[in-house]
Formats: C-alpha cells, sequence, structure tokens
C-alpha cells in the first residue's frame, strides 16, 4: 500500500515538473520574442546617436529676401468684427467654402483697405481647405483665420494668439451669426471638421447637403474671421 502511495506521489511530482516546465519554457521563449520585436532605439543603446540637427543643416544657406518683398509681418489695420462677419458669410456662399469665407472675410478686406501687400494674397489658394481640407480634419474656418493671424503677428506672438482663437472656438456654442437660418448650435468637442460638423448634423438631423448645413457652415466661418478680428484689433490695441 505505502509504495502505491509513493508511486502516485512520485508521477504528481513529474507531472507536477513537467507542467512548472513548460510554463517556464513558455515565459523564456515570450521574452526571446518580446526582445526580437523591440525597436532598435531600445536594443541599440550601445550606438551613439549623430549629433542632430547636422552642422550641415545648421549651416544650410538660404537667398536673401528680395529688396522689394513685403515687410513682415504684413501692416495691420483695424477690422470692424461686425463687417468682417459679414463679408465672410457672403464669401462662403459667393467665393466658396469656410477656408476661403474666412480668408477674404479677413484678408481680402485688408486688401480693399490697406492695398499692399494684403491684395497680393490670393484667395481662391485656400480652396483645399473646405471640409477639413477633404479629410475633415481641421475646420477650414480655422485654417484660414490662422493664416490671417500668421500673417498680421510676428512668430513670436502668432502660436498664442492662434491658440486664443481655438480655445474660444471649443468652448462656445456657434454658430452665432444667423442671418438667414436659425439653427441648432453646438460647442465642438475639438477643432476638427468632423467633430464640428458631425455634432452639428446629429443635434440638428440636417444631412451634409442640405441648405441648412450650409447655412451653418457659413456662419461658422463668419464667426471665426469676426473673432479673428476682434483678436487682431486686442493684439494691436486698436
Amino acid at each position: 500500500m505505502n509504495e502505491v502511495k509513493e508511486k502516485e506521489v512520485k508521477m504528481s511530482e513529474k507531472v507536477y515538473s513537467r507542467r512548472d516546465m513548460l510554463k517556464t519554457a513558455g515565459k523564456a521563449a515570450a521574452g526571446v520574442a518580446a526582445v526580437a520585436v523591440l525597436p532598435s532605439f531600445i536594443t541599440g543603446c550601445d550606438k551613439k546617436t549623430p549629433e542632430l540637427p547636422t552642422k550641415e543643416v545648421l549651416n544650410y544657406e538660404y537667398l536673401a529676401a528680395s529688396e522689394d518683398a513685403p515687410q513682415y509681418p504684413y501692416p495691420y489695420q483695424k477690422l470692424d468684427p461686425a463687417t468682417t462677419m459679414e463679408r465672410a458669410y457672403a464669401s462662403f456662399f459667393n467665393k466658396g467654402g469656410c477656408c476661403r469665407a474666412v480668408i477674404d472675410g479677413v484678408v481680402g478686406q485688408l486688401g480693399d483697405m490697406a492695398g499692399y501687400p494684403w491684395n497680393q494674397v490670393p484667395v481662391d489658394a485656400f480652396a483645399n481647405g473646405a471640409g477639413g481640407y477633404g479629410a475633415a480634419s481641421l475646420c477650414g474656418s480655422l485654417a484660414g483665420a490662422a493664416t490671417a493671424i500668421g500673417l498680421a503677428v510676428p512668430p513670436e506672438d502668432a502660436g498664442a494668439v492662434t491658440a486664443e482663437l481655438f480655445k474660444w472656438y471649443t468652448s462656445t456654442e456657434l454658430p452665432i451669426y444667423q442671418p438667414e437660418v436659425e439653427n441648432e448650435t453646438v460647442v465642438s468637442a475639438s477643432v476638427n471638421c468632423k467633430d464640428s460638423v458631425g455634432q452639428f448634423m446629429e443635434a440638428s438631423g440636417y444631412a451634409m447637403g442640405d441648405p441648412e448645413r450650409k447655412a451653418r457652415c457659413a456662419g461658422v466661418a463668419a464667426d471665426c474671421a469676426g473673432k479673428t478680428a476682434e483678436l487682431l484689433n486686442a493684439y494691436y490695441n486698436l
């Protein structure tokens, strides 16, 4: 009887040992596999990273600006936000799309008021900004507004002014400017066309091709143009 129990214990130990061995082997294999797929920047720690950027990049030679190049940033004149919104709304339909609408509302208006160099910026160059550049990414109205800010404000401050615009966009019920259709207003979850337009269509029930949706985006373009004028006026204390 004792001999039978001893055999059972030994058999159990063998089974247990076999299972342990398989588990251990499996963990070891997984570890090897994990190491095998680690990216080179982790496994190649012994490789010295070259100095970046290289001297060739830092010493890249640029041609000097032409003597007749316009002053930068472009000289800004005070814009009336109400007039800017009215023009941008009309330009959404007459020029085509949100990005061109804002560019024309701000840059085009400055071209009419101040002339050179604002009148050298082709409004039609921003046609591809509509519909979040055709990919439902950054709202074309914001893209046009950011471009106008970049032309009017020096680089060291343009980022902060643009950030203020984007913060306003994602915290304000839009559209505010609605001269023809009283649409639902929504606060966009992001600066992307997909969220802004998508939330509006969900709340209103309108489809992308509906005239009410187009009027809504024209209103948002007007709002963004008007806000841009407001921010630029404040930046220059006008």
